[in-house]
């Protein structure tokens, strides 16, 4: 069968456009610095890379989440350790008051009270520490029978794993008005001063103690939290860097085999350019060209 010219310059043609696309392929390839770019150039690979950015997507935000349980007991402690500070100087009050200044201990008394309600109410990004849910909500109002409690009892929730899920007390009312009502408590201290009742204001010692006693169990809970937190943060790090080997590995180019691979499809186009020139009319290569 006679070859016309027609014939090669198909040929040639198909030949060019496969060379051009896998210069074009091994181009992309070096550019991107990924060799996988769409599902088309391996659909197995590109499910493992979904699959590694899924894990990587969920163990960094894991990990945000965390941080901001870290923060958030952090500065639950903060505010409980200031708590505390307050309770024992009214406990030094209580433990010994002078006859002669027991009005001036009532005042500090007093302010002892307004600045553990003022804590007692603090806010975290604009949100009530100590309100349960209702975030939006001051924990203690005082309508002129006392303080009461105005939140709920639930609990501050981080998702800081698959599955794992980490609650921080924020209920109030355990915490401040649990065993005994520090509120009641300080207000009570404060009258037996004012009246000078030596043996009522020693009652508050032991009222003082278990207020003290409970603040400083949800601290402990609080700090294993805070462990078990950083604990798992440690655990998600290092999956974390797992993960991201694991995506490289599938996913990014490898830069000395693609560069070789480059210039072997240059090297296979100038070829057969050079061929085909050498096959058919110049007139008719320039025109492929």
């Amino acid at each position: 069968m006679r070859i016309s010219n027609a014939m090669m310059a198909s040929n040639i043609k198909g030949y060019l456009l496969q060379h051009t696309r896998q210069l074009l392929d091994a181009q992309e390839k070096i550019a991107s610095g990924k060799r996988i770019n769409r599902p088309s150039d391996d659909p197995v690979g590109m499910g493992q890379v979904l699959g590694y950015r899924k894990a990587i997507n969920s163990l960094e935000q894991y990990n945000r989440n965390i941080e901001n349980g870290k923060v958030h007991i952090d500065n639950v402690e903060n505010i409980l350790g200031a708590v505390t500070d307050f309770l024992m100087q009214a406990k030094d009050i209580a433990g010994d008051p002078d006859p002669n200044m027991r009005n001036m201990l009532a005042d500090q008394v007093v302010n002892i009270r307004d600045q553990v309600v003022q804590l007692a109410n603090s806010k975290h990004n604009g949100n009530h520490l100590f309100s349960g849910h209702s975030v939006h909500t001051a924990p203690f109002e005082d309508p002129g029978t006392g303080y009461t409690y105005q939140g709920d009892n639930g609990t501050k929730e981080y998702m800081i794993g698959d599955g794992l899920q980490l609650g921080i007390i924020s209920d109030g009312l355990a915490i401040f008005q649990g065993a005994e009502d520090v509120f009641g408590v300080l207000q009570d201290l404060e009258t037996h001063l004012r009246s000078g009742d030596a043996a009522q204001i020693s009652d508050q010692l032991p009222l003082l103690t278990s207020v003290i006693e409970n603040l400083n169990t949800v601290r402990a809970v609080n700090a294993g939290q805070h462990k078990r937190m950083e604990a798992t943060q440690s655990h998600n790090k290092h999956f974390l860097v797992n993960a991201q080997d694991l995506l490289s590995r599938t996913e990014d180019t490898d830069m000395a085999a693609a560069i070789v691979d480059w210039q072997l499809h240059q090297t296979a186009y100038e070829t057969t350019l050079a061929t085909s020139a050498k096959m058919i009319q110049p007139s008719l290569i320039d025109f492929l060209k």
